[in-house]
């Protein structure tokens, strides 16, 4: 009887592993969700860009409530999103896919490329975009802490036009994140086609630490404060644009969805 009930353990744990062992491998590498099979076409090229740390959908009240995060989005009717913070399958977000979710709730093509793939908690970044995505590759980051990773996608516009959205969350330590910013600028000055930066980088506009990308790229506000972080007077998430765009407006929306705030921009692709 012993040991019938050893063997009904073993099977269980062995199971139990084996269960754990093929999730991981589905959780664990870039995932893409693909809602528009034809290609979205924009009016007038006007582009809306989004970029949001969506702290897994929890909000200042430290509630996990990602439909608040989805109604945020909505009301902002944005072409691409670029998500920081997002997370698929993992226990603290009570294992929901976040990706499809939004994506699917917004009628959006996305990717997500996890920095953090532990068993039980995937967790990184994401492109939302109601454009086809071409291609992505993902840049991970030398940090000794925390894994800090960029995503770079490339989107087709029209049938003559594609362009590369690099979604990034740097981390808290300095050194780091100039290490990571000369990364991004090596991988930039490489491409050919316009070129859309954003994210959470952690950084202030008066340390100038992103001071590399201005020979490639320009800030949506530059010259004008905006806050975005919800209870400091901070800029810490951006967008940045090559030469490629006109900028038409730069906002940002107030949401108890996150402790960041949304950052908008209203952007006229050159032909």
């Amino acid at each position: 009887m012993k040991k019938k009930r050893y063997y009904i353990l073993l099977l269980f744990f062995i199971c139990t592993l084996l269960s754990t062992i093929l999730y991981h491998f589905y959780n664990k590498d870039t995932y893409m969700w693909e809602h528009h099979p034809i290609p979205y076409k924009p009016n007038e090229e006007l582009i809306t860009v989004t970029t949001f740390n969506i702290q897994y959908g929890k909000g200042i009240d430290n509630r996990v409530d990602l439909n608040r995060t989805i109604e945020t989005l909505r009301g902002l009717e944005a072409d691409i999103i670029s998500l920081q913070e997002v997370e698929r399958n993992s226990f603290r977000s009570y294992f929901t896919d976040q990706v499809t979710t939004i994506a699917n709730a917004l009628g959006m093509n996305a990717v997500f490329s996890p920095s953090l793939n532990y068993p039980g908690l995937y967790y990184g970044n994401a492109i939302l975009s109601k454009y086809p995505i071409e291609d992505t590759a993902t840049i991970p980051f030398s940090n000794r802490i925390e894994n800090r990773t960029a995503m770079l996608t490339k989107l087709t516009i029209s049938e003559e036009q594609s362009i590369y959205v690099l979604n990034t969350h740097l981390g808290l330590n300095r050194s780091e994140r100039l290490e990571a910013i000369d990364e991004i600028h090596d991988r930039l000055k490489r491409l050919d086609q316009p070129i859309l930066l954003t994210g959470d980088l952690n950084s202030l506009p008066k340390h100038e630490e992103y001071r590399v990308w201005e020979s490639l790229l320009t800030k949506t506000n530059k010259g004008i404060p905006i806050q975005t972080f919800h209870n400091q007077d901070w800029q810490i998430d951006y967008i940045f644009h090559s030469s490629d765009f006109i900028v038409k407006e730069t906002r940002v929306t107030q949401s108890e969805a996150s402790d960041h705030f949304p950052v908008t921009a209203l952007l006229l692709l050159k032909p």
